[in-house]
């Protein structure tokens, strides 16, 4: 088994020589070998590719000591096959957008406060996902549709989601967007995006006695939470006959935590504490290239 030490940054270039030197007499010490570091992006990525033996406790403490406080994101990955995968399953709210959809329409409809404390119980895993989807959907009983093309004008895609998606897709790979949110805006950002595929819940709407289109305040069952997406994850392996190993998640909340612990790469996004327990890589000073720099792609490999 091939291990590689990943270090990046790309919220600003970081990684200077110094660092780099520093890392490489690191593994030189502990591993009495010279190795050299792989550039997959000038001063925002690189890796040190080692060998099975040579991985040990005081290395990775070591060099985590060493970049406390610098704001590089230092992770750990193995492979003992191709390194490039091929299925992506990616979160939305908070993942591949900046924003909680949940979170976003009360603001529209001013009960973002009452909205928020319940989201954030739920990505913390303080509350159950479905009482919280309930609850949170049933304050926007008798709200006009036009709530929801209102957010998808306003919502932000996070620095890196294109890229992802587009240079996977280059690659043979499927892209999933599998939420906990709501299609009118999965649906939306499949097609901006060229998700491959979108999962997610579907609000229920009625017409009020004027005629116009409204929320009934309820979601259609059953409900998509942590237990569908690791079924999502279960179905789409078996239908593109891939095993795990192949695959790679991302996500930031307890709703992601089953998938996350069965992907082969389970990435944590700038997670939750309970999250970034059970992921293999996470996420803080590194935009969402940083999945396609832990399965070795170079900068030249990125399509833009």
């Amino acid at each position: 088994m091939d291990y590689y030490i990943l270090i990046s940054s790309t919220k600003e270039y970081k990684i200077n020589p110094n660092i780099i030197n520093f890392i490489s007499k690191i593994i030189e010490n502990i591993t009495d070998k010279k190795i050299i570091p792989k550039q997959l992006s000038p001063q925002r990525a690189f890796e040190w590719k080692i060998v099975t033996p040579e991985i040990n406790k005081n290395l990775i403490s070591l060099i985590k000591d060493f970049l406390i406080n610098k704001n590089i994101d230092f992770n750990l990955t193995s492979t003992v096959r191709e390194r490039k995968k091929k299925l992506l399953l990616a979160d939305m709210d908070s993942t591949i957008i900046k924003e909680e959809s949940l979170d976003e329409l009360a603001k529209l409809i001013g009960l973002e406060k009452e909205v928020s404390i319940i989201t954030e119980k739920a990505m913390n895993g303080e509350i159950d996902f479905q009482e919280a989807l309930i609850k949170r959907v049933s304050m926007l009983k008798n709200q006009p549709t036009e709530i929801l093309n209102n957010l998808k004008n306003n919502i932000n895609i996070n620095i890196g989601a294109k890229e992802l998606i587009k240079t996977m897709n280059s690659n043979g790979a499927q892209t999933v967007l599998v939420s906990g949110g709501f299609t009118f805006l999965t649906e939306y950002l499949k097609t901006i995006l060229d998700f491959s595929f979108a999962h997610a819940n579907t609000l229920q709407i009625s017409k009020s006695k004027n005629g116009i289109e409204v929320l009934t305040g309820r979601v259609e069952l059953p409900i998509l939470d942590k237990k569908a997406k690791l079924q999502i994850l279960k179905q789409y392996t078996k239908k593109l006959n891939l095993n795990l190993e192949e695959t790679i998640c991302v996500g930031d909340g307890a709703n992601d935590i089953e998938m996350i612990q069965n992907a082969g790469l389970g990435v944590s996004y700038n997670g939750k504490d309970i999250l970034d327990k059970t992921a293999d890589l996470i996420f803080r000073h590194t935009n969402l290239k940083g999945l396609l720099y832990a399965q070795g792609y170079t900068d030249k490999e990125i399509v833009s």
